[in-house]
């Protein structure tokens, strides 16, 4: 085998969140803040990667008048109404039963992080790591998240991957030394970052990896 671990961020990667989620949780707070904006503005702050500058410039609020209630509306209960597993995922348990470890690297809230986790199995993964500012993680993409999952996997950076759906997960891999692999599921479209290396499904990481 080629490489020896295969890492995994979560949103949009192994789970899918309906865009309903974003426009509720999102739009509830711009209304409430009196914020006039669009579907195409929260896609942006979803998944581009300056998310705090998109909420200073472009909402015009201050970081601490949007993040505070987005933590209160972004709640376990809601996740999961709008959350599913993506039909691949299944392909990770034969990743380990082929000899590659698996990992998980996500900036997801912990709370949210463990509900998504549990749809999908935490004995699928060699090692979790939830790279969030609450657990003590400079977030994606600085490297810190995936240079600890590395580490608990014992594995070196080109030894691994690191499959993501957006530019976060491609400079985080990049800024840790690891290859950089998009799955690319035809929900997102800004991407301003060149990947190494577009899949569509999990199943492709099969002839990839060898």
């Amino acid at each position: 085998m080629k490489y020896k671990a295969a890492i995994f961020d979560l949103d949009g990667t192994l789970i899918h969140s309906e865009p309903e989620f974003r426009y509720t949780v999102v739009g509830k707070i711009l209304d409430d803040l009196g914020v006039k904006y669009s579907k195409e503005d929260i896609d942006r702050f979803w998944f581009e990667t300056n998310r705090d500058e998109i909420v200073t410039k472009d909402f015009g609020l201050t970081i601490d008048a949007f993040w505070g209630p987005f933590k209160k509306y972004d709640t376990v209960e809601l996740r999961r109404k709008f959350a599913k597993t993506y039909d691949d995922v299944g392909f990770i348990g034969d990743l380990q039963r082929a000899g590659c470890k698996t990992g998980i690297v996500t900036g997801a809230p912990l709370h949210i992080a463990e509900m998504e986790i549990g749809m999908i199995g935490e004995e699928n993964f060699d090692a979790i790591v939830v790279a969030h500012r609450m657990n003590g993680f400079t977030p994606k993409p600085h490297p810190q998240g995936l240079e600890e999952c590395l580490s608990l996997l014992g594995v070196n950076k080109n030894e691994a991957v690191y499959v993501g759906n957006g530019d976060e997960d491609i400079q985080t891999a990049r800024n840790a030394g690891v290859f950089d692999i998009l799955i690319d599921r035809g929900e997102y479209t800004f991407h301003n970052t060149k990947p190494s290396l577009t899949i569509s499904s999990l199943y492709e990481l099969k002839e990839f990896l060898g």
